[in-house]
């Protein structure tokens, strides 16, 4: 067993299955750039997303003199520092292929001059890259606190409104043909608050065993009231038109259609812009 394990064609050909990791990585950056993951159940998708990461760390490890495995020693760190930025207040998705990245790098058979110039490249893109970041944050975010208003939501928040009626408008979130759905926000500024109703596609998502895809780039602020704890009410006209009123019997129609045909894409959501 020992000389067949240490064959170098057995360990050559072993080091390509690798780089399915570094597609998965890089699969699961780019989701996470043009979707928000919401998990049906984290903790079965941690469990099966760590075992993964160990189990391709020790193919890795085996094959780690084999030209495949440097190759994806040296490149796996990029696309996880994608998945940081984009990823940056949910650890679990970004700590085991660091792990597996930091200890791959280090454990690897690449040349030293090789490990200094590409360490040096990491280490400024992670420092430089996550400072940028923080700072944009800080920049275009804006000081406001946004809040989803369903289960979810703190119970100080909830507490301000009608939790009833907030629960009754979320189970008629989505409209007739199942294309839009609407959800409530409650906004912490500096003066009095805001109430807000978004309304985002609800035909773009991708549906997977342990999470969804949620697309949340397209999404259209209908109405803001400028005082928070006031429960709105909200209901579909047909299709494609939201009537809303926040409790002073004036009630508007938008047609959320038109609105979303003019509208592009926010790719920087990640960034907490728009």
């Amino acid at each position: 067993m020992k000389k067949l394990l240490s064959n170098k064609w057995l360990q050559f050909g072993v080091s390509f299955l690798n780089f399915a990791y570094l597609a998965l990585i890089g699969i699961l950056a780019y989701w996470t750039f043009l979707y928000e993951i919401r998990f049906r159940s984290e903790r079965a998708f941690g469990i099966i997303y760590i075992i993964i990461s160990v189990l391709f760390l020790i193919l890795m490890l085996y094959t780690r003199k084999r030209l495949p495995t440097r190759v994806i020693s040296m490149l796996l760190l990029f696309p996880v520092f994608l998945l940081i930025l984009f990823n940056f207040s949910r650890p679990m998705i970004f700590v085991p292929p660091l792990i597996v990245g930091v200890v791959l790098f280090f454990a690897c058979g690449c040349g030293e001059s090789t490990k200094v110039i590409m360490g040096t490249i990491y280490i400024l893109m992670y420092v430089v890259g996550i400072v940028v970041f923080m700072i944009a944050c800080t920049l275009f975010g804006g000081s406001s606190v946004e809040t989803k208003l369903d289960s979810s939501a703190p119970p100080e928040i909830l507490e301000n409104y009608d939790a009833a009626k907030i629960d009754n408008l979320n189970a008629m979130s989505v409209s007739p043909d199942g294309k839009y759905r609407y959800y409530i926000v409650d906004v912490k500024d500096n003066s009095r608050g805001k109430v807000m109703i978004v309304v985002e596609p609800n035909d773009l998502d991708r549906q997977y065993r342990y999470f969804t895809l949620v697309e949340v780039g397209y999404t259209l602020r209908v109405a803001i009231h400028s005082t928070s704890g006031v429960t709105p009410d909200i209901k579909w006209v047909g299709n494609d038109a939201i009537s809303y009123s926040f409790g002073n019997g004036e009630w508007k129609t938008s047609t959320v259609s038109q609105m979303f045909e003019a509208m592009e894409k926010n790719y920087l959501r990640f960034l907490n812009i728009g």
